[in-house]
């Protein structure tokens, strides 16, 4: 969606929602395993995230964030009436083949795992095939695309619809692991989490980029969430302690943007680049 074809969307976390949502509710319905469920609403999701971004295929820049905001707030209100008391319970014995300890840690770990790689690899080779290479064209210019024949409308709706797949099956996943479900895990603050790791990471690059911007996210808070309210706080700054992660968040962020804004990969490419002319300086 913003790597390959330079949109912006901040619905990722409510379309997270949709996948974990349409996963239980599958699961309960068709009495399927959840890792059956899962695809199937990572497709269901890929419609939602459609539909949703229909008034959205002529916008860009600005006006796309403002219009994906607008999506986001219109899921997260459904969750409230379908899930008013924040708590939609995942059944265990519908989280496995028959075979419980599928459902259980270590066995969940390497589930998700399985789903990851084979996401990353159709990620990976998706950005080399035709479609991979029209939306880099609407990226880089859309008015050239359509110069050149491509439909720029489609192309659009097929970022939107691969985006709201992934984060169909992300959510699917998040059902898979947890016992019960809360909307509230999937609000704006999660879509912009979401960004900040494609941000810092690197767009475009999946494996070197997204990636380890999600490792740098997720690990790096986990290592300060224990220490850094608690420093905040002894200094004085008991406003900043009481929502670190988003002053965390937000410094990296800015820092990215203004100092590298081509994210982790754009440094490691200097590093390579450097020990690669080493001594020399041509």
């Amino acid at each position: 969606m913003i790597g390959l074809a330079g949109q912006i969307s901040l619905a990722q976390g409510a379309l997270m929602g949709v996948g974990a949502y349409a996963t239980v509710y599958l699961a309960e319905a068709l009495h399927i395993s959840i890792l059956v469920a899962i695809p199937i609403a990572a497709l269901f999701t890929a419609f939602v995230g459609v539909f949703l971004g229909l008034p959205s295929f002529r916008l860009k820049g600005y006006y796309l964030a403002m219009a994906s905001i607008a999506a986001q707030m219109i899921l997260e209100y459904m969750f409230s009436v379908i899930d008013p008391d924040q708590y939609t319970s995942v059944p265990e014995n519908l989280k496995a083949f028959g075979v419980m300890q599928l459902s259980m840690f270590p066995m969940q770990y390497y589930v998700v795992l399985a789903y990851a790689i084979l996401a990353t690899l159709l990620a990976v080779n998706l950005g080399r095939s035709a479609i991979g290479r029209a939306l880099k064209a609407v990226g880089d210019n859309d008015v050239a695309a359509e110069i050149v024949g491509i439909n720029v409308v489609k192309v659009k709706a097929i970022a939107f619809g691969i985006s709201g797949f992934y984060a169909g099956l992300a959510g699917g996943l998040y059902a898979f692991t947890v016992s019960g479900i809360d909307w509230t895990a999937f609000t704006l603050d999660t879509s912009i989490e979401y960004l900040a790791m494609v941000l810092i990471g690197g767009p475009g690059r999946i494996i070197w980029g997204s990636l380890l911007g999600a490792i740098l996210i997720r690990t790096g808070w986990s290592l300060l969430e224990t220490n850094l309210s608690d420093m905040l706080a002894a200094l004085g700054m008991s406003v900043l302690a009481s929502a670190p992660k988003y002053v965390v968040l937000g410094s990296i962020v800015i820092a990215f943007l203004v100092l590298e804004p081509e994210g982790l990969i754009g440094i490691l490419r200097r590093v390579k680049e450097y020990f690669r002319l080493w001594p020399y300086s041509y």
